[in-house]
C-alpha cells in the first residue's frame, strides 16, 4: 500500500512539473508603470478577492484544470524603462543621435503565483497551452515571436534642461485563478496572468533644471 501511495505522489509531482515552463526572459513585472483601462494586475489582487475567485474553481472534476478569468484581454498602456537621462548645464544646446532598441512584434509573457510556485526552480512564466486555451488567450512563445529593431532618435538638449528618453507602448492583460485536479483531488491552486505586448516605441520628455 505504501508503495502505491508513493508512486501516486511521484506521478503527481512529475505531472505538476510538466505543467509549467520555465525560461529566462525580460518580464513585464519589471516595468516602471502599467496602467489598465479597468481591472487590476494579479499582484494587486487582495486576499479577499483571491478567496472569492478561488470559490469559482474549487468545483471538483476528475482530471484537468478549472479556470476563472477575472480580466480578459484588457487594454493596457505601460512605461517600460528609462533609456537615457541627459542633462545640459552648459551655455549652448547639445544634440545627440541615439540608437533605441524596441520590440516590433507581439509577444506574451506570464506570471504565476500560488501553490504551483514551488514545483520548479526559477521563475515560473507559463502554464502550458491547455490553460491558455481555457482562459481564452491567444499566445505564442516569446522566444519564437519577439523581434527587435534599432531605431535612431535625434535629441537636442537645450541649455539648462534635461532630456529623458524612455520606452512605452500598449498591451493586453488577461488574468485570473485556476485549480488543477487529478482523480478528483485538488493538487494545486494559483493565480495566473498573461501580458501581451502590442507595440512599443520611444518617448522623450524635456524638463528645466
Amino acid at each position: 500500500m505504501k508503495k502505491i501511495i508513493a508512486f501516486v505522489l511521484c506521478a503527481i509531482t512529475v505531472i505538476l512539473c510538466t505543467m509549467v515552463e520555465c525560461y529566462a526572459e525580460d518580464s513585464y513585472e519589471t516595468y516602471n508603470e502599467i496602467m489598465m483601462v479597468n481591472g487590476k494586475l494579479l499582484k494587486n489582487f487582495t486576499d479577499e478577492e483571491f478567496k472569492e475567485y478561488f470559490s469559482a474553481v474549487h468545483k471538483r472534476i476528475f482530471w484537468g484544470i478549472n479556470v476563472y478569468t477575472v480580466n480578459q484581454n484588457v487594454e493596457t498602456t505601460y512605461i517600460s524603462s528609462t533609456l537615457y537621462n541627459v542633462e545640459n548645464k552648459g551655455d549652448t544646446d547639445v544634440s545627440y543621435e541615439l540608437d533605441i532598441v524596441v520590440d516590433v512584434s507581439k509577444k506574451t509573457t506570464w506570471s504565476v503565483s500560488g501553490s504551483l510556485s514551488g514545483t520548479a526552480k526559477g521563475s515560473i512564466k507559463s502554464f502550458k497551452s491547455d490553460l491558455a486555451a481555457k482562459a481564452g488567450v491567444d499566445y505564442s512563445s516569446t522566444s519564437a515571436e519577439s523581434r527587435k529593431e534599432t531605431q535612431k532618435l535625434k535629441v537636442t538638449v537645450e541649455k539648462g534642461s534635461r532630456a529623458i528618453v524612455y520606452l512605452m507602448g500598449s498591451a493586453r492583460v488577461t488574468n485570473g485563478v485556476c485549480a488543477t485536479y487529478l482523480c478528483f483531488i485538488n493538487v494545486a491552486s494559483c493565480g495566473f496572468e498573461y501580458f501581451t505586448l502590442v507595440n512599443q516605441y520611444p518617448r522623450m520628455e524635456k524638463r528645466k533644471l
